[in-house]
């Protein structure tokens, strides 16, 4: 068993140096049709990057592009994004500030969470389902869903070349 198991490593090795043959009735010209990705050149370029937003380079190796609305993905990465940088925000910030009178027994930022009152979760629910609901239409049927309209007027009075290169 051994030495069979022994000759079966030896010739896998050997087999791994012999150069590949041609099969009869292939040829190895390969009509290459689509166009590839420049991030991934081994894959092809999905055809929703079109090189048209900015920072796309055809890097998509999951198909995500495919599933849907680009215009929609894109908010919801941005909308994820600015959540996530609150969230480190105010991670670091409850350790240093409190309401007076309120302050939390906890120094664990973990364990904080569980001293909070079910209510005050609720709270903070109910306003981040009342944004979402009040912005449910542009999000759906804007051509740019990420801006809120809350942001500053300074940029109103500026041209579309001077925001981008200041």
């Amino acid at each position: 068993m051994f030495r069979t198991f022994v000759l079966a490593a030896a010739l896998a090795c050997a087999c791994a140096f012999q150069a590949p043959r041609k099969l009869a009735g292939r040829t190895n010209s390969v009509a290459v049709e689509a166009e590839m990705s420049k991030s991934l050149p081994f894959l092809e370029k999905p055809e929703k990057l079109d090189g048209s937003m900015i920072g796309d380079v055809g890097f998509d190796p999951m198909g995500l592009s495919n599933q849907g609305d680009l215009t929609y993905m894109r908010a919801a990465e941005i909308k994820h994004g600015r959540v996530a940088m609150l969230a480190t925000v105010g991670f670091f910030v409850a350790n240093f500030m409190h309401i007076p009178g309120m302050a939390g027994k906890a120094g664990n930022p973990f364990d904080a969470l569980s001293e909070v009152p079910l209510a005050a979760h609720l709270q903070v629910l109910f306003l981040i389902g009342t944004i979402e609901f009040i912005h449910l239409n542009k999000t759906f049927t804007s051509d740019e869903p990420w801006d809120l309209g809350w942001g500053s007027d300074r940029l109103n009075s500026m041209t579309k070349e001077k925001v981008r290169d200041p």
